[in-house]
């Protein structure tokens, strides 16, 4: 599994052939680590959630993926202090062709990095514990959306690529 999750991490990579990992404009990976503490740790009741500010209020919101189902969960509070509600348990859905359901491999966070007004992706890909501050601490990574591509688009490209990473998974 690890070599499959390293696999689509490398082909969203080099999906976004252009990626660049620019200086601190709004988001930074620093500040997506802090965020995800808040966000990741008891505040929802399920894994690797993807979050972006759906409704645009300025806080990061949550989506669901789960068997050909994304379900909406609203953050009703604010970015240091979170609060989710189921708001749309069929906000969209996508095809699934397959006995296995593609999950999300990490927790995503879609956000503007750059200032460039598109929603950049960083990947929540490591969480360690840190004995000296005795808190977690998360490992981000970010890619650069330079192709002006809607957060939408960027979420059925990856579903396309875990698909295809499990189709061929499955034929070896």
């Amino acid at each position: 599994m690890k070599k499959l999750t390293s696999a689509l991490l490398l082909l969203i990579v080099v999906t976004f052939s252009s990626m660049g990992f620019s200086p601190n404009d709004d988001y930074t990976n620093e500040s997506i680590s802090k965020l995800s503490g808040v966000y990741l740790e008891g505040k929802l009741d399920f894994e690797n959630p993807v979050m972006v500010d759906v409704d645009k209020d300025g806080d990061f919101d949550a989506l669901k993926f789960d068997d050909g189902n994304v379900s909406y969960y609203k953050n009703m509070g604010t970015n240091e202090n979170p609060s989710f509600v189921l708001e749309d348990k069929n906000y969209e859905t996508y095809s699934r062709t397959f006995f296995v359901d593609p999950k999300m491999p990490y927790p995503m966070f879609f956000a503007d990095k750059d200032g460039d007004g598109d929603m950049d992706m960083f990947v929540v890909k490591d969480k360690e514990y840190n004995k000296q501050q005795q808190k977690f601490e998360y490992k981000v990574s970010n890619a650069e959306n330079s192709m002006d591509l809607s957060t939408g688009t960027l979420i059925t490209i990856i579903l396309v690529l875990v698909i295809v990473l499990l189709v061929l998974a499955i034929l070896r």
